[in-house]
């Protein structure tokens, strides 16, 4: 073996550790960088070359440079984060949803009130007093459940805004994982490592399920095929975008899938998962349901109660008409509750009597009314008004009880994941420090082997001298 083979070797010897204590900088530099995984360089025992008769060793040399990954919790992780995605939005808009509803007052207590000034006008059925009171509270009522739709309406509002945000985001990242596709692809297809182009990409594949739910698989290039509902939404090179310039009949904004070859199509159906899946059930579903479910309620009040007061006489003697102005249809009921404008105008055309020959003092028609609080009611299945308001927020509570359990068990099982993935993959300083001591004690051992190299070719000079 040659005197220049030994400096051979220890050139390679210091190039491979100078790589190592590169990669151990490049550890420590992002040990604080979401989605970082720790990356290892490989050192094995160079070829050896047959001299002699005998195999000489050729020193050290890098096989690769390795992400440290656990495959199986990266993919757990994908999964999870579709999961919690959908779970934390449900829960977050359910909450929203309860808080529509207040705890004291609200509808419940305005409906309460109304009964009790037909109480006092049973009690007194020729009062003017205890008339405008009836009236006033009526309107009162009225208003609060306007307000209380008017609330619900926005919040849908405000979840429909999300959804373009969250599509929003998705324009921004399905372009980023395809350009990252094509490193990843073109840069191992030459032998080459794209460690930190697998992270980034992991880190924005984690981003798109989160808000879609989509599921993701990796070909035998590298490239990850992103879909969700049956579309694609990263293949390759290629990706999908996302439009909500289309409204729905509500007024609501629908998704707009456009494929990579620019064919459009409402997705709205389509994306059941993931932030965005919940943000639609919420806002198409959840919280409709209950604006459907307070119209319901509205017209149920509006309809039993004028039915009753149709029945009785106004101090005029004249037969009872509508208390509330009639509402035509369930479908928006619940903004147009309000006293009739005769009614308004006139508190005497309350029909608190049952019979014309008994007044001013008859309050028989006026007790029905307040009857009424307590008497089951066909539109709303037979429950009493104030039980059939409290049924439609008793569900909402439980939707609520049961979405934030959800969230929470979601949560707990990413947060276990991700501190396994932490512990395989995550950058520990200590021990990249022991490393890097490591391999600046072996970087130091080559350099010694090359001035030692050095200090025998110049005997060899010398010696010819």
């Amino acid at each position: 073996m040659s005197i220049l083979s030994t400096l051979s070797i220890a050139a390679q010897a210091l190039k491979a550790q100078q790589l190592a204590i590169q990669t151990t900088g490049h550890n420590l530099a992002n040990s604080a960088t979401p989605g970082y995984s720790r990356q290892r360089v490989d050192l094995v025992s160079a070829a050896p070359t047959f001299e002699g008769g005998v195999f000489v060793g050729q020193g050290v040399d890098v096989e690769a440079i390795t992400r440290v990954v656990d495959r199986f919790a990266e993919a757990e992780l994908l999964s999870q984060n579709g999961d919690v995605g959908y779970s934390e939005a449900q829960s977050q808009a359910l909450n929203s949803l309860q808080e529509v509803f207040p705890v004291t007052g609200g509808i419940n207590g305005a409906l309460s009130e109304f009964f009790s000034a037909l109480s006092d006008l049973a009690n007194n059925p020729a009062g003017t007093t205890e008339r405008i009171a009836v009236t006033a509270k009526a309107n009162a009522l009225g208003d609060s459940i306007a307000l209380t739709r008017q609330n619900l309406t926005s919040l849908q509002q405000n979840i429909d805004q999300d959804i373009q945000n969250s599509l929003a985001r998705l324009n921004v990242v399905l372009p980023q994982i395809a350009d990252l596709n094509q490193k990843i692809a073109l840069g191992e297809a030459t032998g080459a490592s794209a460690n930190d182009f697998r992270d980034k990409r992991q880190v924005l594949l984690q981003e798109v399920v989160q808000l879609t739910g989509a599921t993701t698989r990796e070909d035998e290039s590298g490239q990850s095929i992103v879909t969700v509902g049956g579309l694609l939404l990263v293949g390759g090179d290629r990706y999908a975008s996302f439009q909500t310039d289309n409204l729905n009949p509500a007024g609501f904004h629908e998704v707009t899938y456009v494929a990579p070859d620019g064919s459009a199509f409402d997705a709205t159906g389509l994306i059941s998962k993931g932030k965005i899946g919940a943000a639609l059930q919420a806002r198409d579903g959840q919280v409709q349901d209950v604006v459907d479910g307070l119209d319901q309620f509205a017209k149920a009040l509006v309809d039993t109660v004028n039915a009753q007061h149709a029945l009785g006489f106004d101090l005029n003697g004249d037969a009872g008409g509508d208390f509330f102005a009639p509402v035509a249809a369930a479908a928006g009921a619940a903004a147009n509750v309000k006293v009739a404008d005769a009614v308004a105008a006139d508190p005497r055309l309350i029909a608190a009597a049952a019979s014309a020959d008994a007044l001013p003092g008859d309050n028989r028609n006026a007790l029905a009314l307040v009857g009424l609080r307590s008497a089951s009611v066909a539109a709303l299945g037979g429950q009493t008004l104030e039980n059939g308001f409290l049924a439609l927020i008793g569900t909402v509570g439980s939707q609520v009880d049961s979405a934030q359990a959800r969230f929470e068990f979601q949560q707990d099982l990413l947060s276990q994941t991700q501190a396994r993935r932490e512990s395989a993959s995550g950058v520990n300083v200590d021990e990249e420090m022991i490393h890097l001591i490591q391999f600046q004690r072996a970087f130091e051992a080559s350099s010694l082997l090359v001035r030692t190299s050095d200090a025998m070719y110049q005997s060899l000079l010398d010696m010819v001298k």
